[in-house]
């Protein structure tokens, strides 16, 4: 499992303070105005940093650490993801999961082991597209749709998908 969740990108500094723009990769919009703690992903290390403030602009969150009181300070974290630790994660409701939990489950159709879940992206739709590497070496892309997934299994790591021809 997971320890960290990216919940979005910064974006681009906002004003002279130190504040910035996050791009959210949550489903959550409203998740950031009670962060107060977050871990900004700088060389592949995750530096923690503290949320002292949080407005709204053009339905994206501005966020403000103690860390970064300037708009040099915060200038060079332009394109930098955001992430939350999973105590600091939303509450999930019955049936639902973090997408980053299920990579490494066992992707199953109609009894037969398709492959393991290698990845996932999501594209300009917000559509989630699970990325499988299949048993004979390919590839596959599945949506994170009712018709092609048709259940998770999180105790016994698997995920069981309805195929169409083509697939």
């Amino acid at each position: 499992m997971e320890d960290y969740f990216r919940i979005g990108v910064l974006s681009s500094p906002h004003g002279v303070k130190g504040e910035i723009s996050v791009y959210p990769t949550t489903d959550d919009l409203m998740r950031f105005k009670d962060l107060r703690d977050a871990y900004i992903s700088i060389k592949g290390e995750m530096k923690p940093v503290h949320v002292n403030s949080c407005k709204y602009k053009k339905n994206m969150p501005v966020l403000g650490f103690d860390e970064y009181t300037s708009i040099d300070d915060i200038q060079p974290l332009k394109g930098s993801e955001l992430y939350v630790d999973r105590a600091n994660a939303i509450e999930l409701e019955e049936g639902e999961y973090f997408l980053a939990d299920v990579i490494g489950f066992t992707v199953m159709s109609a009894d037969k082991k398709i492959g393991v879940v290698k990845d996932y992206i999501e594209n300009e739709a917000d559509q989630v597209i699970f990325i499988i590497e299949a048993e004979d070496g390919s590839e596959k892309m599945i949506p994170d749709i009712p018709e092609f997934i048709s259940e998770v299994d999180l105790d016994e790591g698997i995920m069981y998908v309805k195929l169409i021809k083509g697939m």
